[in-house]
């Protein structure tokens, strides 16, 4: 039976990844033998990035306090507890992943354990977008180091170039742009040939013409399993193949995911600032697998971060890259009617002409940053006193339910823009990687808060969660409180607050957050201020009574909110009054503030 290609199962989040690499980094120059196999196993138990499905009783205090380190002897104990039937194979479907990503060469009998060049960038928070791309540029079925997709059962695909040959022909057949969620995981799956692309059109626009796309659908899975009955679970597996595949190719900047206003369905399109990059790359591959002679070729390959050889290395496509982002700036400064100072001017004026082609490459990539200050600042006008969002934003603050849909970076998108229609602020900063429209390609590194604002008065850090279980104190209360003393300590001269938004705050979370407020945080107090997604609604209903009378709200406002939340728990002798505080403190500030 024929079956789908994938990129990892094993990682559903493409940055997770990193914490994989990290460990594996510390075997680096040991062979990957069966010993090393279940070592790298435990050590990815032992730093909590694994975690098994039988803990017992005795250990489950380190998983009730992620920080608390585990001993490596409490980790393999743990690990051998689970009683697996092959426990080499746990490691090695661990390093599966970074193995066919080209982050690694961790294999028995093929030398010492390898973190590629690839790899190492990834290690140093280079730019993760530029890590993906390379990487699945060289993502091919089938290859000398991946024996699961062999030409024997059919394969012959670079599937990032086949997928985007695949959605530049819709484009060009259909009216309706890109693929929908339904389509991307059902086709680009199963496009397992390069010399599919064609015939894999003419099946997409034959759905979009079907009555009944369920039958389609299941009529297309038999054909494509060679099957006459399909179990559900098949047709599943190609939804989760499909999700999982737009993760990694999104955060390539090469490809636009576009969330409904619901944030129950997404939709995938080529980037269309990168429009002359896709058409290069579409010029010089077809899709098709590379030749390598044996499987040494395809490791030196797979190592070399030079390879393949994109399009634009070559002075005349970059000269053209750079024309047609020159020209897209312009056309969105122009469009946006943007006020622009007299160096961004200069930039987009500057003579390619004269320039080397290092020059050049600096260049493109500056004004490529440019281009992304641009998408943010024409998204800030469009947002600013904008009535219709600030309504849109309430009314999703206050729907638990359509919160559980969304993904962690919508939910830090959805207060980001909360943040910049108040339209009082220095700087609102989130700290989610972006696409090149700005819209967040995954939520903020576990190292950094998720949004830092900057005020006259003051500043905060803004930390959001979609967590509602249980262990939501143990999940986010240290984190929470680590970056903001990190944050405090980069500000030290500045009055410091930090903003909890969850749709639902767990009593554990109130009480862990009140001792750090009321007392101290690894001995001085901190200035936190949880509230509820529905609070944090209450607030931007205030604000939205201003903009309809045509007043200005002031950032020394949430000043004195914050302020005084915090200042009151000093007085209350616990942390459930502090919480009816709160609450009783946020009506009392909006009928103030509407009644000025």
């Amino acid at each position: 039976m024929r079956k789908p290609w994938s990129i990892s199962t094993t990682v559903r989040n493409p940055e997770r990844l990193r914490d994989f690499l990290r460990v594996l980094k510390q075997l680096e120059g040991q062979s990957f033998d069966t010993s090393n196999q279940i070592k790298y196993q435990v050590l990815l138990i032992k730093e909590h990035i694994y975690k098994p499905l039988n803990i017992p009783v005795d250990y489950r205090k380190y998983y009730e306090k992620p920080e608390t380190e585990i001993p490596y002897k409490v980790a393999e104990e743990i690990f051998n507890l689970q009683k697996y039937e092959d426990p080499p194979m746990r490691g090695r479907q661990s390093v599966n992943p970074l193995n066919k990503l080209g982050f690694s060469i961790a294999r028995d009998g093929y030398g010492p354990i390898t973190i590629t060049e690839l790899g190492n960038k990834f290690l140093s928070d280079y730019d993760v977008g530029y890590i993906f791309f390379k990487s699945l540029l060289k993502l091919q079925f089938p290859n000398p180091w991946s024996a699961g997709f062999s030409e024997q059962e059919g394969f012959n695909i670079m599937p990032f170039i086949a997928v985007m040959a695949l959605i530049e022909k819709i484009n060009q057949k259909s009216n309706k742009k890109g693929l929908t969620q339904i389509e991307f995981n059902i086709f680009v799956p199963t496009l397992i040939r390069f010399d599919q692309v064609d015939e894999y059109v003419e099946s997409i626009l034959e759905y979009r013409r079907a009555k009944n796309k369920d039958k389609y659908i299941d009529n297309f899975a038999k054909m494509f399993y060679g099957a006459t009955t399909i179990p559900p679970k098949k047709i599943k597996n190609l939804f989760d193949y499909g999700d999982n595949i737009m993760r990694y190719f999104r955060l390539t900047r090469y490809f636009k995911v576009s969330m409904d206003s619901l944030g129950y369905n997404w939709s995938i399109d080529l980037e269309p600032s990168r429009k002359v990059e896709i058409q290069q790359l579409l010029n010089k591959y077809k899709g098709e697998s590379f030749k390598f002679k044996n499987i040494e070729d395809y490791l030196v390959y797979l190592s070399n971060i030079s390879e393949p050889i994109l399009p634009w290395e070559e002075m005349e496509n970059l000269i053209k890259v750079i024309q047609s982002l020159k020209i897209d700036t312009t056309n969105l400064i122009k469009e946006g009617k943007l006020q622009i100072n007299k160096d961004q001017q200069e930039l987009i004026d500057m003579d390619i002409n004269i320039m080397s082609k290092t020059q050049l490459e600096n260049y493109n990539s500056q004004l490529r940053k440019l281009y992304l200050e641009m998408k943010k600042y024409s998204e800030k006008i469009k947002l600013t006193g904008n009535i219709n969002k600030v309504e849109e934003i309430i009314h999703t603050l206050q729907d638990t339910k359509r919160l559980k849909n969304f993904e962690p970076e919508q939910f830090e998108k959805l207060i980001t823009e909360a943040l910049i229609i108040i339209n009082d602020e220095i700087l609102i900063k989130p700290n989610y990687p972006v696409d090149d429209d700005g819209n967040p390609v995954n939520h903020a590194p576990g190292n950094k808060p998720d949004i830092e604002c900057y005020y006259n008065k003051f500043k905060a850090i803004f930390e959001v969660s979609l967590n509602t279980q249980k262990l939501q104190w143990v999940q986010e209360g240290q984190p929470v409180m680590r970056h903001l003393r990190d944050f405090e300590n980069q500000h030290q001269d500045d009055d410091i607050f930090c903003i909890f938004i969850a749709p639902r705050i767990h009593i554990d979370t109130y009480s862990q957050f009140w001792i750090s407020v009321k007392y101290e945080y690894n001995g001085i107090p901190q200035k936190i201020v949880p509230m509820t997604s529905e609070q944090f609604a209450s607030l931007l209903e205030t604000i939205l009574v201003l903009l309809r009378k045509g007043k200005r709200f002031s950032h020394i406002e949430l000043y004195k909110l914050y302020s005084e939340i915090v200042n009151e728990s000093k007085r209350l002798v616990s942390f459930s009054d502090w919480v009816q505080y709160i609450h009783n403190i946020i009506e009392k500030w909006k009928q103030r503030i509407t009644t000025i």
